[in-house]
């Protein structure tokens, strides 16, 4: 596994059981350019425990000057990094250029709202992504008794609640 899956792991881990804070890191991991970036400039903090959690505050202000910080992405990523944000249920930006996402990342967005409104499995049940998108997603994912749905199992997990291979999404 590789270091930005496991970070998103760990992400996605401090998230489970907030479907708004848990579709905000599902876009940014699946989009692929924000996590990175995200850890390069400080905004991915690392509590010596083998926890992470995203400065939300912060990276909701430095959407307000978008391309004026350390942070780098085209307009399109920066919409992206911007509905992550709205989707915690904390931050108020400016969505008006949604339109500017291509197809593969207008399809992450829907998803992503879908699940910040009604959980995972809901989005899901809508098919908003392609087939091959499951196809893509991590292997090691594991049913957890502990949280709804399905996280990734990775050797910084502290929690011994992953009882087997990934299964049927209960419905929520």
């Amino acid at each position: 596994m590789n270091h930005i899956t496991a970070l998103a792991a760990r992400l996605g881990e401090r998230a489970a059981g907030s479907w708004h804070e848990e579709a905000a890191v599902w876009l940014l991991a699946s989009h692929g350019h924000w996590l990175p970036e995200l850890e390069r400039t400080g905004l991915i903090h690392n509590d010596g425990e083998g926890q992470s959690r995203i400065a939300w505050r912060l990276v909701a202000s430095a959407c307000l000057s978008a391309g004026d910080g350390p942070l780098i992405g085209t307009l399109p990523e920066w919409q992206v990094l911007r509905l992550s944000c709205v989707l915690t249920g904390r931050h108020a930006l400016s969505m008006a250029n949604l339109s500017l996402l291509e197809e593969p990342n207008r399809r992450l967005a829907l998803h992503a709202m879908a699940w910040a409104s009604g959980g995972r499995a809901w989005a899901a049940s809508l098919a908003l992504l392609p087939p091959e998108h499951d196809a893509q997603a991590p292997s090691a994912r594991m049913r957890c008794e502990a949280h709804a749905g399905l996280h990734i199992a990775t050797t910084e997990c502290r929690n011994a609640h992953y009882v087997g291979p990934a299964g049927p999404e209960p419905q929520a």
